[in-house]
């Protein structure tokens, strides 16, 4: 698993980041240690940016002390841009990122399977919009049956997974499939790659 860690001062994000490196996790930052919370890699290196240079499955931010997100912490927006799952860490109360969060985790003690959590979750607002897809098309061809697609993201691909009853007909669902591959797709452009499945409920 790849995560961009990020901290809201410099230092904070230290232990977090040898706790996610002892599980053999791959580790990625917007700012290296020591330097100035402005410009980001990006920035100053044309191409570095972790991100696009992905794929990234998660992204930490580790806060000590301050309420209000700092520049060391831009990466989350970027973050949220790219439909990366949140986790945010250490002194979390009051925390400017709990709505957009997907884990909180008080302090840093268990961060690492907070950010595994994190990043095995379904994806809300993909699974959203493909579950809007696929029932549409089941209406369009009237199918009554309920259907649902969850998806979530390893390794920068989109694994869909559409959830339908036996007798819905095979015609209908590879239809489906397109039509929620578009969805999808359309949300989130900077995907790898997306891979869509039917389970038959």
């Amino acid at each position: 698993m790849k995560v961009l860690v990020l901290e809201n001062i410099d230092g904070a994000a230290d232990s977090a980041i040898e706790a996610l490196e002892a599980a053999g996790h791959k580790v990625s930052r917007c700012h290296e240690p020591g330097q100035p919370a402005f410009p980001c890699t990006e920035l100053s290196e044309p191409g570095s940016c972790p991100i696009e240079n992905g794929p990234v499955d998660v992204a930490l931010t580790v806060r000590s002390g301050t309420a209000a997100p700092t520049c060391l912490e831009d990466g989350v927006s970027c973050a949220r841009r790219a439909h990366i799952p949140l986790v945010v860490a250490g002194d979390v109360a009051p925390n400017p990122f709990a709505r957009f969060a997907a884990e909180v985790v008080e302090g840093v003690a268990g961060v690492v399977e907070a950010c595994e959590r994190a990043a095995a979750a379904p994806l809300p607002d993909h699974s959203a919009r493909a579950s809007g897809a696929l029932r549409a098309t089941l209406d369009a061809y009237g199918v009554a049956v309920e259907g649902r697609a969850e998806v979530t993201r390893r390794d920068g691909r989109l694994r869909v997974v559409m959830e339908l009853p036996e007798e819905v007909p095979d015609d209908v669902a590879g239809k489906a499939a397109t039509r929620v591959m578009g969805a999808v797709r359309g949300l989130d452009s900077s995907a790898r790659g997306i891979d869509v499945e039917r389970s038959r409920g």
